[in-house]
């Protein structure tokens, strides 16, 4: 058994204590944040001015790698970064335009599929695009030794979509009757820049079709606002990768769009060679 306890016989008061008159506060409700600002959502790039509805200029997919890349390398580095105010959400946002990118890039392809053409349109078409990567492909090897013959053909085989294709062969006639040389070592006919001027002509009714239909239209627009306004956080960023590693030249190498950097390259060269040519006649003038 328990130990007896020993209590004082205090007499117990029969009144109830008083309550007291303070009220426990409710409980707040928290509010819920407002939600967050994506730079990449359909309303964010359609806000945007007009001029980032304008073609890339560089391949879709290309532009998507080299943003990823970015994206990778800036995080590596993110420590550094910071110190110059360019932060992760930054980077973050990089890695998300990219990914958007490539979606909105399959969207557009989608809805181009979509678009109603004619059984006989949809057959020039695919000529035309096979006819387009045949003509490119012939300057590539024929004038693989010009530098500015690749830059031509860089700034030619850039962009998408029916019209683009159209312009692509006409200025691939052009391009080989500035090269004629170089059809000698390619398999490339003269019927087959006949036959680019003929598709060009026939396929304008179906790439007005194209042009005019809605969803392949919002689509489109998406894509390009999509493309420059991530080159626009791009270019933020790789300024701040070469200020970063100034003091690291190999490092702050890394920081420059490779295609962008090879187009400049090529149209330099194609500057001097003009120089060069335009000497002997200045010469046999004086």
């Amino acid at each position: 058994m328990p130990p007896n306890r020993t209590t004082k016989n205090n007499p117990v008061s029969s009144k109830a204590e008083p309550r007291s008159s303070t009220k426990t506060p409710a409980p707040r409700t928290k509010r819920p944040s407002p939600p967050r600002h994506d730079a990449t959502a359909d309303e964010a790039l359609l806000a945007l001015g007009p001029t980032y509805a304008a073609a890339p200029d560089m391949p879709v997919s290309v532009a998507e790698r080299e943003l990823t890349s970015l994206s990778r390398l800036a995080h590596a580095q993110q420590a550094r970064f910071s110190r110059i105010g360019i932060t992760a959400d930054k980077v973050d946002l990089l890695a998300r335009f990219a990914r958007r990118l490539g979606a909105l890039e399959k969207a557009w392809q989608r809805a181009r599929g979509a678009v109603k053409l004619t059984a006989a349109q949809r057959k020039l078409r695919d000529e035309a695009e096979a006819l387009d990567a045949k003509l490119v492909a012939g300057g590539r090897w024929g004038c693989r030794n010009d530098a500015a013959a690749q830059a031509e053909l860089s700034r030619i085989a850039d962009g998408s979509g029916l019209a683009d294709t159209i312009q692509d062969l006409r200025d691939l006639v052009d391009f080989w009757s500035d090269h004629e040389s170089a059809l000698g070592v390619t398999d490339i006919t003269r019927k087959d820049l006949e036959r680019a001027r003929a598709l060009a002509d026939a396929l304008e009714e179906a790439a007005a079709n194209e042009a005019s239909d809605a969803s392949a239209a919002r689509a489109l627009e998406l894509r390009n606002r999509c493309f420059w306004a991530a080159d626009e956080l791009a270019k933020d960023v790789r300024e701040g990768g070469r200020y970063a590693f100034r003091d690291q030249p190999k490092i702050a190498a890394r920081f420059v769009s490779r295609h962008r950097a090879t187009l400049n390259r090529r149209s330099r060269l194609k500057s001097k060679k003009a120089k060069a040519d335009a000497l002997p006649e200045q010469a046999a003038v004086i």
